[in-house]
């Protein structure tokens, strides 16, 4: 995987705030592109960084965060875990795209969406993600 530079899109001051955190590659990358070209038009200020920077993450400064990695073995990365266990009472504020091979994958209170990695089916999660993201941020 490559890693993401961090960027913003729109004024940090706006009410709605939604972090992004990913691991580089061309299925991601267009996934977080998508999620930002839905949103362009509206007031929602996001930050997208690489997930293995998510230890740096203040939770309450932000409405929601979507995390989009890969999964070994069904389970999440040590850094992600560690993420969900230190914050139990924020996983509202939590939607997960795992593209692992497995559509079974599960964590207790989070909503966590897997599949493969087949850019074109891009435009499926991207819309999966951007509806659940509507049901937090909305």
């Amino acid at each position: 995987m490559d890693t993401v530079i961090p960027f913003k899109v729109k004024d940090p001051n706006l009410e709605t705030k939604v972090l992004i955190a990913s691991q580089g590659s061309r299925f991601k990358d267009s996934l977080v592109q998508g999620i930002l070209r839905h949103y362009q038009k509206d007031p929602i200020h996001f930050k997208v960084i690489d997930v293995y920077t998510m230890f740096t993450v203040d939770i309450d400064k932000w409405d929601a965060l979507v995390i989009i990695n890969s999964w070994e073995y069904g389970s999440p990365p040590r850094n992600v875990k560690k993420f969900i266990k230190n914050h139990p009472d924020r996983l509202d504020k939590l939607i997960i795209l795992s593209t692992v091979g497995s559509s079974n994958i599960a964590l207790k209170d989070i909503d966590v969406i897997s599949g493969e990695s087949i850019i074109e089916k891009t435009p499926d999660y991207t819309k999966i993600l951007v509806d659940r993201l509507n049901k937090i941020i909305k």
